[in-house]
């Protein structure tokens, strides 16, 4: 082991000396700019990897660690109708001129030519200039491409049957290109989408008809410059409704894809776009309902493709998926749709910028940009160091480097290496444990290892321990990865433990597996978290019933109190329901009263009932001593009346009336003068017959009328 970590470190310090070596020399020779770089195509799980930058004649760098994926994280930004110009918008174009991004768009509407600028970056506001119809372009216009061939910019628009080449000289950026018609072929029948292609020193093109359900191609040899020569392909690969057309390349070839409303067609040329190609429909593929874009794009040697959906739906945007290669099965994921995409038609080209990727998207009457950041589970951070080696990978799985130098300078050159990383898991041998004296524990170090060494001796991957201590085990792979692990075992005794508790009467304790009442005592078997079953005994006191009385539930007559006193043998304290905590309580109403008698931790309670008691003796609120023998006396009505005593009060409190006899009441006058009429008081104390031994008393109001 000792010798192969010296071979690594050694191997290491060449690689290193060697990119530092090659740095100076690449950044001092003159000559083309070679983008390229060496790493391992296989490393152990975090270990170090060395990457050698082999670049040349480059300016900057920038590497990033995963290739950004069309399939997540979908973004947009709304352009709206920048200045209104957009009018039935049917063809963009994309492209970047002097660090600077402009789209061109073709306008069905009314024949015009729409510049759109973002400045140097495509999620900067837009701004838009209308360059009308240059003279030449009517309302049949459709597709538009832009090109730089030899330091000049043309672009291109079907129209009709005819072919409008534009020439905007040397900058994209200002003034209003010419516009001249050079070709005009019954092949160019209501030309839809327009793709072109430098090929090998050589530009061609292909435009789709749309009644003629055809493909154009169109030849302009080594100069855009010249006109080009238009043939006619025919129906290849069983073309329907066919709109959008879109070209790419990867090792196996050219290969033109069309969007055919309601399926896909592939075009293969093979190596040269003016082969006859052969072709191929795969149908709706699940989601095509009437697609009218596609933009096709290599991403570090992956193809990816995006279609638009032009139905009200919400897949608006849909990703082709290519699986090994662009000649390879292909499948189609549903994107969804972000920034008020809708009715969405044509899509630009895509570019990528940096580490994002770039497209934008004709609606019915605006334009979307939408892009799609990097991947997200990237382990590091873009560098744009010239060598951001070592790196360390600590999850398995196939990983990419891309390293793009000069980026966006005529001179950009991107390279990938993909890099895979040993799936092999780290030993983990568990968390530091404790087990039950008389048990044992099987310690396993895990599969995916060809050779296990522990600190016992052993060389197998299992092993069962029924001792304390540490145990370590060293695993290791043919290919020199390893992983290393120690865990903790400790052992735990066997235990009896026994509680003596005490509840009050009423109240339950588990014990014995159930809930107890009664006195006794009780045995439960406790299972540990180490599974070390110990005995419980519980033994279980239940302390006597406080008994608390208040006596019979009673009466109470209006005005009269009644005293509540409570008894509890033993009591410490007690509770009223009104918060009182004296052993007597004076009852001024009738209600529901309960008091609670507390011994220790213990209570008892009893509850009273105080009713009205029914009236045997009764005053009449108000007299009128007029004479005419109807209620002219103010006096008592009643039977069983004893002791009775009664006083009359003016409203001042000068005793007005006084009488024993419940038989003589008062006329009304006050020392023989005729009392005003107004409004007087009374207090009375008597017995009755129900509580002979008890005086009771009553006070009320009466109203003398006159």
């Amino acid at each position: 082991m000792y010798l192969k970590r010296r071979l690594f470190s050694t191997l290491l310090l060449l690689a290193l000396c060697f990119a530092a070596i090659y740095n100076v020399y690449s950044q001092s020779a003159p000559g083309a700019v070679i983008a390229d770089f060496s790493m391992p195509d296989t490393v152990c799980r975090d270990g170090d990897v060395v990457i050698a930058n082999l670049s040349q004649g480059a300016s900057t760098y920038f590497w990033k660690f995963c290739t950004g994926d069309p399939l997540t994280d979908m973004r947009g930004i709304d352009l709206g109708n920048p200045s209104g110009f957009l009018n039935v918008p049917l063809g963009i174009s994309l492209v970047q001129d002097n660090g600077n991004f402009f789209g061109f768009i073709a306008n069905s509407g009314n024949g015009s030519i729409i510049r759109i600028s973002w400045g140097n970056n495509l999620q900067n506001p837009v701004t838009a200039e209308n360059l009308g119809n240059l003279g030449v372009l009517t309302t049949d216009i459709f597709g538009i491409q832009i090109k730089n061939d030899q330091g000049n910019w043309y672009g291109f628009v079907t129209m009709g049957n005819q072919l409008v080449r534009l020439n905007f000289g040397s900058s994209l950026s200002v003034g209003v290109p010419s516009a001249q018609i050079v070709a005009a072929s019954p092949f160019i029948d209501k030309a839809r989408g327009l793709v072109i292609e430098n090929d090998g020193g050589n530009w061609v093109g292909f435009c789709t008809t749309y009644p003629r359900k055809t493909i154009t191609r169109f030849s302009w040899g080594a100069s855009l410059a010249s006109n080009p020569v238009v043939a006619d392909l025919g129906n290849v690969g069983g073309l329907t409704d066919p709109m959008q057309p879109a070209l790419i390349r990867d090792n196996s070839g050219w290969y033109l894809f069309v969007a055919n409303t309601t399926s896909l067609t592939q075009l293969d040329f093979g190596n040269s776009l003016l082969n006859i190609p052969s072709g191929a429909n795969y149908g709706n593929m699940g989601w095509m309902t009437d697609d009218r874009g596609i933009s096709l794009f290599m991403e570090c040697n992956n193809p990816y493709g995006f279609i638009t959906n032009h139905n009200l739906v919400d897949n608006l945007i849909l990703q082709i998926n290519f699986k090994g290669g662009v000649s390879g099965s292909k499948s189609i994921t549903p994107l969804g749709s972000v920034a008020n995409l809708y009715l969405p038609s044509t899509l630009s080209e895509s570019l990528n910028i940096g580490d994002t990727i770039y497209t934008v998207v004709l609606n019915e009457s605006t334009m979307t940009t939408l892009y799609f950041p990097p991947c997200t589970n990237s382990p590091f951070p873009p560098s744009t160091l010239f060598d951001p080696s070592p790196i360390r990978f600590h999850n398995p799985g196939k990983y990419t480097v891309k390293l793009t130098v000069d980026i966006g300078l005529p001179t950009e050159q991107t390279v990938c290496r993909e890099i895979y990383v040993d799936a092999t898991p780290p030993v983990h041998l568990g968390n530091d444990t404790t087990i039950c004296e008389g048990t044992s524990l099987t310690i396993d170090a895990g599969t995916g290892f060809t050779n296990y060494f522990w600190n016992t001796g052993e060389i197998t991957r299992i092993i069962t321990v029924d001792t304390a201590g540490k145990y370590s085990v060293f695993a290791s792979k043919t290919t020199g990865c390893h992983s290393e692990d120690t865990i903790q075992v400790n052992i735990s005794q066997k235990g009896s433990f026994t509680i003596d508790t005490a509840v009050c009467f009423g109240e339950k304790y588990f014990a014995g597996g159930k809930w107890q009442t009664k006195p006794g005592t009780f045995y439960d078997t406790l299972f540990t978290k180490y599974h070390c079953d110990s005995i419980l005994t519980t033994n279980l006191t239940v302390k006597p019933e406080i008994v608390v009385s208040l006596g019979k539930d009673t009466c109470l007559y209006t005005g009269n109190t009644y005293i509540l006193k409570a008894s509890a043998s033993g009591a410490t304290s007690w509770l009223w329901q009104g918060g009182s905590h004296d052993s007597v309580f004076t009852v001024h109403e009738p209600g529901k009263y309960w008091v609670t008698a507390y011994i220790s931790a213990c209570h008892g309670s009893d509850t009273a009932i105080i009713k009205t008691c029914p009236a045997l003796i009764f005053f009449p609120s108000a007299f009128t001593p007029n004479g005419d023998g109807l209620n002219d006396y103010f006096q008592p009505k009643g039977t069983d009346i004893h002791d009775f005593y009664m006083i009359v009060f003016d409203r001042w409190g000068h005793k007005v009336f006084e009488t024993r006899d419940p038989g003589r009441g008062w006329d009304g006058t006050v020392n023989g003068t005729i009392a005003d009429p107004d409004v007087y008081t009374f207090i009375a104390t008597y017995r009755d017959a129900d509580t002979p031994g008890e005086i009771r008393k009553i006070a009320g109001s009466l109203t003398l009328v006159r």
